[in-house]
């Protein structure tokens, strides 16, 4: 049997829904309509519509009128952004040092890179890292997202030597100036203690590959491992973890589908349909113009003797049931981290009090800033292997402390006053300042002590007109 470059691992096949999913969700309404009846499932009395033009008018107006929630995109992009408000920090060896400002080919800071890979995190749990070296000797780092890791296996010590990378992309024909599709796979493995790889491409002949390059240090020493990264939600093991927010997701399209019916509900009792009785052949008193078709002011109704006319009008008390049920899920949808969806009673808090309510929070995203930092790191220590760097000299810190501790200006006043009736030392009373983002985190208390001595002599003492005796 020929090799096939698209085989894909059993694991892979498992998570590939969940990560469909979450990347319609993250794209917004639009992409999920275009899905149609993957996440909008056309209703019982639509399917027995025969005519297939006048069903799929029905259908699409049904769709049309739903409104998707966007609870994904903002959850995703707040989380990150908490994550990211302290950036890591970043120690590199000096033949690394040129990655900060661009680590990617395409470009990316390695502050961007690190941005990607924990919105990756938040939105499939999963992201990878392949260390390389430009043909001019120029290091760099490759990033796939969860769909393009599409296989892999591992040695008796469960480290991995074989992986599948996908690789296909539109390029461009620039003597027709159009784009087209090309299949292209990377196969990464260690063989015999040395890291190799090729391309396979798909021809009109079938699958071909490139010949087989091993990669070797700046000593011309080979590499025995494979230098690609698996960076998971929880760890940097090749099978992926569970998705944080599929949840949230899963809660999304419940929320559009319930909407789809909702709103359907309110098209069909929106506008009563007026009624009149009394003619003996209704068709041919239509045809006539005897019998009303149209309402207003300036229309006359001529009834017969005896007719009676009125409105067919539907209440709706089920639609109230649907907006509860609505609501419902959009409350539990706080519960992933759309606080902004929530109508919250807005308090004064303690900071024990929002630590304990946000605790199942922080402590998802701190998991994402560590592993994220540590896949970032092991990445750029296999590439200073690759370097002939010391791989120690590479230490990536994130934060992970997403509390704000900014003093108020009353607990201002109260530290001061507390150190003033003697409770604790002015030290201590300077590292509380600091926590609070009073002081700058580097500045020690000598050197603060040091700057408020050499203000004070430079103020002097004030005089009665304003100016300063001591003068300039």
């Amino acid at each position: 049997m020929a090799f096939d470059p698209t085989a894909t691992h059993p694991t892979y096949d498992a998570f590939a829904p969940s990560w469909r999913l979450m990347r319609d969700c993250m794209a917004g309404e639009d992409e999920i309509k275009a899905k149609g009846v993957s996440y909008l499932p056309m209703k019982s009395g639509t399917r027995a519509i025969a005519d297939v033009q006048l069903r799929q008018a029905a259908y699409d107006g049904y769709k049309q009128r739903a409104e998707f929630p966007e609870l994904v995109a903002p959850t995703v992009r707040g989380a990150v952004g908490t994550i990211l408000d302290q950036p890591p920090n970043v120690v590199l060896p000096p033949a690394l040092e040129p990655l900060r400002e661009r680590s990617t080919r395409d470009g990316l800071s390695l502050e961007a890179l690190h941005r990607r890979i924990c919105t990756e995190l938040m939105v499939t749990g999963r992201y990878g890292v392949l260390p390389g070296i430009s043909a001019g000797g120029e290091p760099y780092l490759a990033g796939y997202v969860a769909e393009a890791i599409t296989n892999w296996d591992t040695d008796a010590e469960q480290r991995p030597d074989w992986l599948m990378l996908n690789e296909s992309r539109p390029v461009l024909d620039r003597s027709t100036g159009k784009w087209e599709a090309l299949d292209q796979y990377r196969e990464c493995f260690v063989l015999d203690g040395r890291y190799g790889a090729r391309v396979w491409v798909r021809t009109s002949a079938g699958w071909t590959a490139t010949e087989v390059v091993e990669a070797s240090t700046r000593k011309r020493r080979p590499l025995d491992e494979l230098p690609f990264v698996f960076i998971d939600t929880n760890d940097l093991t090749p099978d992926p973890d569970d998705v944080p927010l599929y949840g949230l997701g899963k809660l999304a399209v419940r929320v559009y589908r319930l909407d789809a019916d909702y709103t359907f509900a309110l098209h069909m009792t929106s506008e009563p349909t007026p009624w009149a009785n009394g003619f003996a052949d209704p068709a041919e008193a239509v045809k006539n113009g005897q019998a009303p078709t149209t309402l207003g002011s300036s229309k006359l109704w001529l009834l017969p003797e005896g007719a009676q006319a009125g409105y067919l009008e539907f209440s709706g008390p089920g639609l109230a049931a649907q907006e509860k049920a609505i609501q419902n899920s959009l409350d539990r949808a706080v519960i992933f981290g759309a606080n902004l969806l929530a109508d919250t009673q807005r308090t004064a808090e303690s900071g024990e009090a929002i630590k304990l309510r946000l605790g199942n929070q922080t402590s998802t995203l701190k998991t994402i800033a560590l592993t994220s930092a540590e896949g970032l790191e092991r990445a750029l220590r296999n590439l200073a292997k690759w370097m002939g760097e010391d791989p120690e000299g590479v230490v990536v810190t994130p934060n992970t402390d997403f509390f704000d501790h900014t003093l108020s200006p009353q607990e201002i006043t109260a530290v001061v006053a507390g150190w003033q009736a003697g409770a604790y030392s002015k030290q201590t009373m300077f590292d509380r300042f600091k926590k609070g983002e009073l002081v700058p985190a580097e500045r020690t208390f000598e050197e603060e002590q040091e700057l408020i001595s050499t203000e004070g002599a430079g103020l002097g003492n004030p005089d009665l007109t304003g100016g300063n005796v001591g003068g300039q």
